[in-house]
């Protein structure tokens, strides 16, 4: 297999269902927050789920944490034309696969599935272990009566009449098992239910290789398609409900975390977490996908496989069979591993796995040849556990998610475990959600997922961005605050105006979306002369401003809000009689992370910052700028390139192009441009007084003025305002 558009397999369609998350969109902004959807067993599990701490005295589990759909489980029958006491006592996990991959389907856009129908394949991942559907099966019919010998031989007085009614009520007690249910049962039906339900006649079969099995159903569904076999395949893993059984096995294999978190990569990690979940992506090639118009969320370059042959144990890892997966991976496609941005890792929080899974990343990955590492590392089982079996789709939705919107998720780890030893790797925990900079002109941005399972059969993927016509749809809807704006001729109409929104949150609560109420207020309604912002964070933020502003303005000596927090109201309003100005800042003005939540929702800032590391693509020096403008969060170096002469000069310079940018794109134009120090070169540019004609032109631009900047910082005889003066000069000076 060589590296080229032929074998690329384009990610059309998505859904999952995770804990905490209903779907893919809530399951993507859920971890941009970091939230940890682990918890407690939900009330209703205490029957079947037992905890005791010492699991040498019996069979139970000391664990009652993990990561659980609760509610989220939801399935209506009579939406694909099935019986409800079919689905009673059946396998949860049948049922939600299926409504998963319709979900999916209905997330590629526009898709003719009657023309493809006869060549769509079905492909899942699955645990093939006793689960709650069959141990319900067992009850019914071993367990009953092996309870009534039992009670018969204690209470022999009992009559056959007390023991049949005792076993009706057992019975009765316990989901049905008939012949509704039995299909049900069988592990294999659950793809063939979806190509049933769905109507899809191409080959539809289960993998179950532990917790790599939906990443190497992945695999097996782009084979289909790479060989012709099928012209679009629904492919993932499913693990909806968490077996007491299989608690029980993870318990007596001392994998389970004592503490109840999983902390992949931390030093305090002390054992994984069981969790539940269903993902399903849907594949096609990418050349028909383009030509079709479906919605494209990543690139799948491949994904290579290994086992691990002789270990120590079948259950232990093992690192040669781990590093022969990563290699398969990228030696077939001739793909360079440092130009991976992005590694979603296996990461399960065992001690031993994790160090394991980052050595053998050392073996494959070249060590660092930056000032600083550039390879995100992290794992989403510390927000929602290990799903097992769709833990692999789990992660590979992450980091599709990750490359469509160019953002570096984060990951829950306090303190890097140091035996990782990440110090001269190119990777680096990854803590925060960040914007993915990135200026190469050479390779597009690049993830990796790992998925190991125990039994010693790994797998990576290769995720690549799209970056065509056929985008998917952007889901970062939730903003950390919203602007809202109320008018009217005079104060009391203002007020007026934000008692009714007022009413309007208490009303609709959560339910209510920020979003909407402030594109209701701020857009396609008349203005009145007078007005007020104010900023909400949340609903009840934004009702507590509400009843703060409304009572400074009946306030009579009240003249203007300025409150830091975010209400302003001018009883003389702003900008009606005068002309806008924008005054560029230069060297002083920069910080960490400067502009950082405004690349993560608005590509016009963020290719700003990645045109400037294109400028310095192959500069002789070691780091970008944005190394220096986004450090690593844990463990990054001090903060004295960010304040040198020449690196600040380019931070400033890059913040203030970003904001112009996104400024022009809303359609702001100013009546004057005024620059201090750095700020004056981007004055110069944004006023047309130094006119390019294009990106190319604009990185000679930036190269000129720095090159220059850098030889005359470092003549330390010529003043400070003199190097000042200059970096604000135009390119035809710097040439003279």
């Amino acid at each position: 297999m060589s590296d080229n558009r032929s074998n690329d397999i384009a990610i059309i369609g998505m859904a999952c269902v995770l804990p905490g998350a209903p779907d893919v969109r809530r399951y993507w902004e859920n971890i941009l927050h970091k939230v940890n959807a682990i918890s407690d067993a939900p009330p209703e599990w205490e029957a079947e789920l037992f905890y005791e701490q010492d699991t040498k005295q019996d069979d139970r589990t000391y664990c009652k944490r993990g990561g659980f759909l609760g509610k989220l489980a939801q399935f209506d029958p009579f939406s694909f034309g099935i019986m409800p006491n079919a689905v009673d006592g059946g396998e949860p996990d049948h049922y939600m696969a299926l409504q998963a991959s319709q979900d999916a389907l209905k997330d590629c856009g526009p898709l003719d599935l009657a023309s493809v129908k006869q060549r769509t394949a079905v492909i899942i991942g699955r645990g093939t272990y006793v689960n709650r559907g069959n141990a319900a099966a067992l009850q019914q019919g071993v367990m009953v009566e092996s309870i009534l010998r039992i009670l018969k031989q204690l209470h022999p007085e009992h009559t056959d009449a007390e023991l049949a009614e005792i076993k009706r009520q057992i019975k009765a007690s316990l989901p049905p098992f008939d012949s509704d249910t039995a299909s049900g049962l069988v592990p294999n039906i659950i793809t063939g239910r979806i190509a049933n339900r769905l109507d899809l006649m191409g080959p539809n079969y289960l993998i179950d290789a532990a917790c790599a099995s939906s990443l190497i159903a992945i695999e097996m569904a782009a084979r289909e398609l790479r060989t012709g076999n099928c012209d679009l395949a629904l492919a993932g893993g499913v693990n909806s409900n968490t077996s007491p059984v299989l608690m029980m096995i993870f318990s007596q294999l001392g994998a389970l975390s004592h503490r109840g978190q999983l902390s992949s990569f931390d030093k305090d990690a002390d054992g994984t977490l069981l969790g539940e979940g269903v993902g399903m992506v849907v594949l096609k090639r990418l050349a028909e996908a383009e030509h079709d118009g479906n919605h494209i969320y990543a690139v799948l370059k491949n994904i290579g496989i290994a086992s691990d042959g002789r270990a120590t144990h079948v259950l232990a890892p093992r690192l040669e069979g781990e590093e022969l997966a990563l290699r398969r991976a990228y030696e077939p496609v001739a793909i360079d591993p440092l130009t991976v941005g992005l590694l979603e890792a296996h990461g399960t929080g065992t001690p031993v796995g994790d160090v394991v899974e980052v050595e053998a990343l050392r073996g494959v990955f070249p060590p660092r040849q930056t000032e600083s590492p550039r390879c995100a590392l992290g794992s989403v089982k510390s927000m929602i556990s290990h799903t097992v079996p769709a833990a692999g789709v789990a992660g590979l939705i992450k980091a599709a998610l990750a490359l469509h919107h160019k953002v570096l998720p984060p990951t829950l780890c306090e303190n890097p475990n140091p035996k990782l030893l990440l110090e001269k790797t190119n990777f680096y925990i990854n803590t925060e959600t960040r914007p993915w900079i990135h200026g190469s002109s050479k390779t597009p941005r690049r993830a990796g997922v790992n998925a190991f399972g125990f039994g010693g059969i790994n797998a990576h993927a290769i995720l690549e961005e799209y970056t065509g016509p056929n985008q998917a749809p952007w889901m970062q809807r939730d903003w950390d605050s919203e602007l809202f704006v109320f008018s009217g001729d005079s104060r009391a109409a203002v007020a007026e105006d934000a008692q009714q929104a007022l009413q309007l949150l208490r009303e609709g609560g959560d339910a209510l979306s920020l979003k909407d109420l402030a594109w209701t207020l701020n857009c396609n309604r008349p203005m009145g002369t007078m007005r007020m912002a104010v900023v909400g964070l949340s609903h009840t933020d934004l009702a507590a401003k509400l009843e703060r502003a409304i009572k400074r303005l009946g306030d009579e000596k009240t003249r203007n809000i300025k409150e830091i927090e975010g209400i302003y109201h001018f009883k003389e309003p702003l900008g009606l009689q005068g002309k806008l100005a924008f005054l560029f800042p230069g060297e002083g003005s920069q910080y960490r992370n400067m502009l950082g939540d405004l690349c993560i929702h608005f590509p016009e800032v963020r290719s700003v910052f990645d045109l400037m590391d294109r400028a310095y693509e192959n500069h002789p020096r070691d780091y970008l700028p944005s190394d220096v403008i986004f450090p690593p969060p844990l463990g990054s170096p001090s903060q004295e390139r960010l304040y040198n002469m020449d690196s600040g000069a380019e931070t400033v310079f890059c913040a203030n192009q970003a904001l112009y940018a996104l400024i022009e794109k809303l359609g702001i134009r100013a009546d004057a441009m005024v620059g201090h120090s750095t700020g004056e070169h981007s004055a110069l540019l944004a006023s047309r007084v130094v006119e390019v004609a294009d990106d190319e032109e604009l990185i000679r631009h930036i190269l000129g003025v720095y090159e220059v900047f850098d030889k005359l910082n470092s003549t330390s005889d010529i003043p400070e305002a003199v190097l000042l003066a200059v970096a604000g000069a135009d390119h035809a000076f710097l040439e003279r």
